[in-house]
């Protein structure tokens, strides 16, 4: 339609920013998005702010409009983060009304790319955060992208109940 991953991607991360900021769970900061994804761009901003957690909010493409799904990606020197991106696959799952396909929905980001690893996994773990690249459903299959632009708040919900029972536990 008329959007885009980006702007989707953004606008839910705006929200989960609102619903932690004003429940005052924890301290949250959304990346400067004209920055690159390395060592030098966002992982490096995230550290110079003190972020422990670095989360990247996607939606997938790749499925020829057939996939569905909450996939999460993490470091596999992270058991933290391993269990967020479980805990972040079965809360947004549970809400997508198009039950997702995926045979294997949680993966190491370590492994992609011949072992060199997804940069939103491999540099924010480089610099001491737990790392976790999660893809809410897939925007290639209409259904699905169609789920994503109608239910953005109920989308960064899923988000925060998943950030809340597995990280914030443990901080």
């Amino acid at each position: 339609g008329s959007t885009n991953e980006q702007k989707e991607m953004e606008a839910v991360a705006k929200i989960v920013k609102r619903i932690l900021d004003k429940a005052a769970l924890c301290e949250t900061v959304i990346a400067t998005s004209s920055l690159a994804i390395n060592l030098a761009g966002r992982t490096s901003e995230a550290k110079k702010l003190g972020c422990k957690l670095y989360l990247a909010l996607h939606s997938n493409a790749g499925g020829r409009g057939k996939a569905r799904g909450a996939i999460a990606f993490y470091h596999p020197a992270q058991p933290l983060g391993k269990k967020l991106a479980a805990e972040l696959v079965s809360s947004l799952n549970k809400i997508c009304p198009i039950k997702s396909n995926r045979s294997t929905p949680i993966q190491n980001g370590m492994d992609v790319f011949k072992g060199y690893g997804l940069a939103e996994i491999r540099n924010p773990s480089k610099q001491g955060m737990v790392a976790v690249l999660v893809e809410t459903n897939f925007h290639d299959n209409p259904k699905t992208a169609q789920w994503i632009v109608n239910n953005k708040e109920k989308i960064a919900k899923a988000y925060v109940e998943a950030i809340v029972g597995s990280w914030l536990e443990v901080e």
